[in-house]
């Protein structure tokens, strides 16, 4: 976010890339890496503040060619990767496209986060032929693969239908400020039983609100904190200590 977020950790985009690369290859077989990219335009942020470049069909290419200046075919999962032969994303996930954890150990995978923005993403290339992020497509879209849902408190059914069908989703764990401040969780909870594949917060346990509020997959202090055996699609056979094998 312009003029606020400018002290990142990594600049530019590529040296942050480096550094997933770096770590990924330090620790093969490791669980997939997912990367929600979220590009910032609009008006400026703060008053006087400096005014983002609208985003474009190009500005896509260019990210697509920075992620490709890093990442070699065969190190991440691609769109191409998980339609393979069916006429659409959609179709191959209904199919059982995506490819196992074992076969999806040590890649990366990139999310693109604002669905606004899916018709420049998909411009030429309606099935995502070519691109490298997976849309956050509505469901039901040729090119929907990936998803985002939000809010399993009103709709505790909707995140299980829709990783049943073959989706891949992330869902917010974090309700509005007020309810932070309140430690309420029941949005949390809810998002964490819904087995959604990825849950996203602003709190994780070692970085709790100060009403105590904070986001984990298992156990405070367990060895793995950080993924766990999908409470809707879980296996049989699986345990938490049997995904983490490979690294």
């Amino acid at each position: 976010m312009q003029d606020i977020d400018y002290r990142s950790n990594c600049e530019p985009f590529t040296a942050c890339l480096e550094v997933v690369k770096a770590w990924s290859k330090a620790h093969p077989g490791h669980l997939p890496i997912f990367i929600l990219v979220e590009n910032k335009d609009g008006q400026p942020r703060l008053e006087g503040g400096a005014i983002p470049e609208p985003l474009t069909a190009q500005t896509f290419d260019l990210l697509d060619a920075e992620i490709r200046s890093v990442f070699l075919p065969g190190e991440t999962i691609t769109p191409d990767d998980v339609r393979g032969s069916h006429k659409s994303l959609l179709e191959a996930v209904m199919a059982g496209g995506w490819p196992t954890l074992e076969r999806a150990r040590g890649k990366i995978v990139f999310l693109l986060d604002q669905r606004r923005v899916e018709p420049l993403y998909t411009m030429g290339h309606p099935l995502l032929e070519g691109r490298l992020m997976f849309t956050n497509a509505t469901p039901g879209a040729p090119d929907a693969a990936f998803t985002e849902c939000n809010d399993s408190v009103t709709d505790p059914d909707l995140v299980p239908r829709l990783i049943r069908q073959g989706y891949l989703v992330r869902t917010m764990t974090d309700p509005a400020p007020a309810l932070i401040r309140a430690n309420d969780t029941a949005r949390r909870d809810a998002s964490i039983r819904s087995g959604a594949q990825m849950v996203s917060t602003d709190y994780p346990a070692g970085e709790p609100a100060e009403s105590g509020f904070f986001v984990t997959v298992q156990a405070v202090g367990a060895n793995h904190p950080n993924a766990r055996c999908n409470p809707v699609l879980k296996p049989a056979n699986c345990t938490d200590a049997l995904l983490h094998e490979g690294k």
